[in-house]
């Protein structure tokens, strides 16, 4: 689904402004004070695809692994530029200088599951920490989305509600009481997001079923007005709120696309261009904090102290470029390694040898 892949690549963008805007402020910092949120599309969409995608005679071995092909490779590539980086120049580059156990527990991508210790979670390549939660998420993906399958739409939508209300309820009253430990796990933790996994399997499940929601651009910007407004209001804002006042405009976005790829109808997320960066996205969410490492300290030594919004564009056009090397020459080939490594690919020898 083209549409679907695209809006994958404007997230990805939108969390790369976030981490500019951070670093160098500027004009573009209305936009990146939302644009972690690209996160909580991601895992929506996560939610969608896994379900639109979903065999019940795959086994759940082969489904974990190539799960694990998908993220994992690419994880300890950045992983060990990050700490090969340190080694040499004494600063880790997109994230903490992580602790041993911080580092063992990256490895094994369950970081995430370590609440209250940004040092463990957003360590080294800090962004990955929503990597852990994904990999959270395949492991029960099957056994949602089989259990999820058998109930009725009414009962879908009660649960979708109930889910919502719950995550929002919980935000509102961590907040209000002030339990910053609490408003840190429902932030970060696996567990926490889940109910965004679901709402995704819910949304594939309704098209799949044949239900059809195509709104115009205009509907889809109105349903981002809560949000906006929201953060132009407030300058002490609530992480939760934010993610459940986003989450309607990003079920609109993945279900209204879905439902014009399958029509055949061409939108802006289906642009080629769009494409090419959803595509690449994933090496775009993995490198780009990376990148603005390096490029935060070249900047600074050269004395390019001005012009915020220029050297975030600069570092755009650069993540870009550097997301489409790394997608083609890293992330393809280590995944197809991988793949044939655990037995589920074929080797290069095999294609030619079957091509005789």
């Amino acid at each position: 689904m083209p549409s679907l892949t695209g809006g994958r690549g404007v997230a990805a963008l939108l969390v790369a402004v976030h981490h500019g805007c951070l670093t160098w402020g500027g004009a573009l910092v209305p936009i990146g004070n939302v644009g972690w949120l690209g996160v909580t599309y991601f895992f929506i969409l996560s939610g969608f695809v896994l379900t639109w995608a979903f065999s019940p005679d795959r086994s759940y071995r082969e489904f974990i692994l190539y799960r694990i092909a998908r993220i994992y490779p690419l994880h300890l590539v950045t992983l060990l530029v990050s700490l090969a980086f340190f080694a040499i120049f004494g600063h880790a580059l997109g994230g903490y200088i992580g602790t041993r156990v911080g580092t063992v527990t990256q490895f094994f991508l369950i970081h995430d599951f370590v609440p209250g210790h940004p040092e463990i979670r957003q360590s080294w390549n800090g962004v990955s920490w929503s990597l852990s939660a994904e990999f959270f998420f395949y492991l029960l993906a099957p056994w949602f989305i089989s259990r999820l399958n058998r109930i009725k739409e009414e009962n879908l939508i009660r649960i979708g509600q109930a889910l919502y209300f719950l995550h929002l309820t919980i935000g509102v009253v961590a907040s209000s009481f002030q339990f910053p430990q609490v408003l840190d796990f429902m932030q970060y933790h696996p567990i926490a997001y889940m109910p965004t996994f679901i709402y995704g399997i819910v949304a594939a499940i309704f098209i799949q079923r044949g239900f059809e929601f195509s709104p115009n651009t205009g509907t889809k910007l109105m349903l981002f007005v809560p949000i906006f407004f929201y953060v132009y209001h407030n300058e002490v804002r609530n992480a939760i709120v934010m993610i459940d006042l986003c989450t309607p405009a990003f079920l609109a976005i993945i279900i209204g696309g879905a439902t014009d790829d399958l029509k055949g109808k061409r939108t802006i997320l289906s642009h080629g261009l769009i494409e090419k960066i959803g595509e690449a996205s994933f090496s775009l969410y993995m490198t780009h904090a990376l990148l603005l490492g390096v490029m935060a300290a070249v900047f600074h030594k050269f004395g390019m102290e001005s012009h915020p919004s220029l050297k975030i564009l600069i570092f755009l056009i650069c993540s870009l470029l550097l997301s489409r090397l790394v997608y083609l020459w890293v992330e393809l080939p280590s995944r197809k390694w991988f793949l044939v490594v655990v037995g589920l690919g074929r080797s290069k020898k095999q294609v030619l040898y079957s091509a005789k």
